[in-house]
């Protein structure tokens, strides 16, 4: 079987109404996955939860990104930090799942201890050891942003400014939803694709495929006509009116009343934001070259959705699983020998129907592999 780590990106040109897309190989390589763990996923900001998660001092939540494991704690103090997920001694992980620490974080392999701000308090045995430097033996801290709430991390250190690659996206969230910071995880599901991570957001960044695949969606949520994508510096923005589904008590005082937008964030964020200021998070996030884990939350000002908002939840969750095939299909068609790179539908206005938006993560993917 030949190699496909040469990556080619022949055809594909920064005008999206004249360019191919990415070559297939993209999508399935298992060297090329091994190359943008780093290139992708350690050098840009990746969301790990909600501050609702981190309610009280000692609260910690742990997530794992590719091989690294991360910890983000809420301190004494009430601010959040980040550390990586591994003793100094002889790298034990320190915690799993979500939880309450007292003021000391112990290793169970063999009893190294940590203060809530990363220093080394005890090492069992170190009174026996010739130039023991406890400075030297901290956690190692991870870069961290809050926006409106929501917690991420940049494991390298190489990522923009938080708050430069967040601006946009934090206001459009604030359009539909001023008092994010107050929602709580109110629902969490997981969706499991045989699929890369890469054809997962695609699938999710163009809504040309909706009229086919998403027939109810179309017919009794979104007024399709007035949907609209629009691409940024750090994010696309999908925006529409809509129609009967959900939310009939929405007054029109609320934030947004009648509109709905689906925002992402490169490489592989999503929220959803609905009319009342209700939102959902929608993280793409790679198993392996060609296994995806959907990982979807809700956000609601209660813990548990009301019966109507259930609703809600039981209607998206039909789309989503309207969309799992797709991809799958899309999966295995990328390994076909009648299959190199196909071209972008993209209209001049920018319409419901333009894959423009696609164009753009694809632009966003080769620059962070070095390849633009």
């Amino acid at each position: 079987m030949a190699s496909f780590t040469a990556m080619p990106v022949t055809g594909f040109q920064d005008d999206p109404m004249r360019s191919q897309t990415m070559a297939a190989a993209n999508y399935f390589d298992p060297a090329i996955y091994e190359r943008e763990k780093a290139a992708v996923f350690y050098g840009n900001w990746q969301y790990v939860g909600h501050v609702s998660m981190l309610p009280e001092p000692g609260n910690f939540i742990v997530r794992d990104i590719h091989e690294q494991s991360v910890v983000v704690l809420r301190r004494q103090d009430g601010s959040l930090t980040s550390y990586f997920n591994v003793c100094q001694h002889r790298a034990h992980r320190l915690l799993e799942g979500e939880g309450k620490l007292g003021p000391v974080l112990t290793c169970p392999y063999h009893g190294w201890a940590y203060g809530q701000d990363g220093v080394l308090r005890t090492a069992r045995g170190r009174e026996n050891e010739a130039d023991f430097d406890t400075d030297a033996y901290c956690l190692e801290s991870i870069r961290l942003g809050e926006m409106l709430g929501f917690i991420f991390v940049n494991l390298d250190g190489t990522a923009p400014d938080f708050e430069t690659v967040t601006a946009g996206i934090r206001a459009e969230i604030a359009e539909f939803s001023p008092n994010a910071t107050e929602l709580k995880c109110a629902d969490r599901s997981e969706y499991l694709l045989q699929a890369n991570w890469k054809n997962s957001v695609e699938n999710y960044d163009e809504c040309f495929h909706c009229p086919n695949q998403h027939r109810t969606l179309i017919e009794e949520a979104l007024d399709y006509d007035t949907y609209r994508i629009t691409t940024h510096e750090f994010h696309h923005s999908h925006r529409t009116r809509g129609k009967n589904v959900a939310y009939s008590n929405v007054t029109d005082g609320a934030a947004k009343p009648k509109e709905f937008a689906s925002l992402f964030l490169f490489p592989n964020w999503v929220i959803e934001a609905y009319p009342g200021g209700n939102l959902t998070v929608f993280h793409h996030v790679p198993d392996g070259p060609e296994t995806t884990s959907q990982k979807c939350e809700w956000y609601f000002p209660h813990e548990t959705p009301t019966s109507e908002e259930r609703g809600v939840i039981e209607f998206v969750h039909e789309v989503r699983l309207e969309d799992i095939p797709l991809c799958e299909s899309v999966q295995k068609g990328l390994h076909s020998l009648g299959y190199k790179q196909g071209r972008f539908h993209v209209d001049a206005d920018r319409t419901e129907v333009s894959e423009h938006a696609v164009h753009d993560f694809q632009a966003k993917w080769l620059q962070a592999m070095g390849e633009r």
